[in-house]
């Protein structure tokens, strides 16, 4: 508790600003961690990939590093000992979060769904689809439920059985209804020959 009052008396002042330059760095790696998780792919010209060198990771080793370095020489380490301090709490951030991206996207991948997997899959209408109109049709892949619009040449009422004849778009597919009464002819009963 006195330490907490002793670096609040010294953050009000000023005999902090030789540490203040870290709680700067701190703040931007903060803004461009937000801006990379939220709004991915707006600075995809100053990402590497999803390397260890992604935009995600520096930003998160930078925030970490900034923080716990400001935090440090608020607490009554040296400048220098402060950032040996952020840096390597900086690495093992920057680590969890190349490790947590990669988690996830790995989690992405699996379950995506591609155009030419959809091709013949069976699926429900959820919402009815009129004749030249879009619908909705659901289907489940990869253990997960995946809603898609749908087309159809004729009408389909909801609940109906279709199949997927076509993907229009990464979200959209044209379906052709099962007939309930169309079924394959049974196999023909299986005689020994002696």
């Amino acid at each position: 508790m006195i330490a907490a009052m002793d670096w609040i008396g010294r953050l009000l002042d000023g005999s902090l600003f030789a540490g203040s330059i870290f709680l700067v760095i701190g703040i931007v790696g903060g803004v461009l961690l937000l801006i990379s998780l939220v709004l991915d792919g707006i600075f995809d010209a100053f990402d590497f990939g999803d390397g260890p060198l992604s935009l995600t990771t520096i930003a998160a080793f930078t925030s970490i590093f900034g923080f716990t370095a400001f935090a440090s020489v608020g607490a009554g380490m040296s400048p220098g000992a402060g950032s040996v301090v952020g840096a390597i709490a900086g690495l093992f951030g920057a680590v969890a979060a190349w490790w947590l991206s990669k988690l996830i996207r790995g989690a992405e991948s699996s379950t995506a769904v591609s155009g030419s997997d959809l091709v013949g899959s069976e699926a429900f209408v959820v919402l009815a689809i009129p004749q030249g109109g879009l619908g909705e049709v659901a289907l489940v892949r990869h253990g997960e439920r995946v809603s898609l619009s749908a087309t159809a040449q004729q009408s389909i009422e909801r609940g109906a059985r279709v199949r997927i004849v076509q993907t229009l778009t990464s979200t959209s597919v044209q379906v052709a209804s099962i007939d309930p009464d169309t079924t394959e002819p049974p196999e023909p009963p299986r005689t020994e020959h002696s």
